[in-house]
């Protein structure tokens, strides 16, 4: 019996990947951040998202990144991102 090979396309496998991240996980840490800034004088947690090019194993995400000292300082002290990670949630 002769063995079946699956081809995997992987730019096809790419678009996919960054289609749900811009659709769902872009969304859903934004509530994360949004989460987390509550607990700041100004915004201090942003959302950033990463992939192509340059990365490659898993390459396509979308976080939440402390971009002042605020949000740094805010995040050692009280571990904000953890804590406010169940913001991030289901179905919306």
């Amino acid at each position: 019996m002769a063995r079946s090979r699956i081809t995997f396309h992987e730019q096809g496998w790419d678009d996919i990947a960054e289609q749900v991240i811009e659709t769902e996980g872009v969304d859903r840490m934004k509530r994360v951040a949004d989460a987390a800034n509550e607990h700041l004088d100004r915004d201090g947690y942003k959302v950033s998202v990463e992939g192509g090019d340059p990365l490659r194993k898993r390459d396509f995400r979308a976080t939440v990144i402390t971009a002042t000292a605020d949000a740094m300082y805010d995040n050692a002290k009280n571990n904000r991102l953890v804590s406010e990670f169940h913001r991030a949630g289901g179905q919306r």
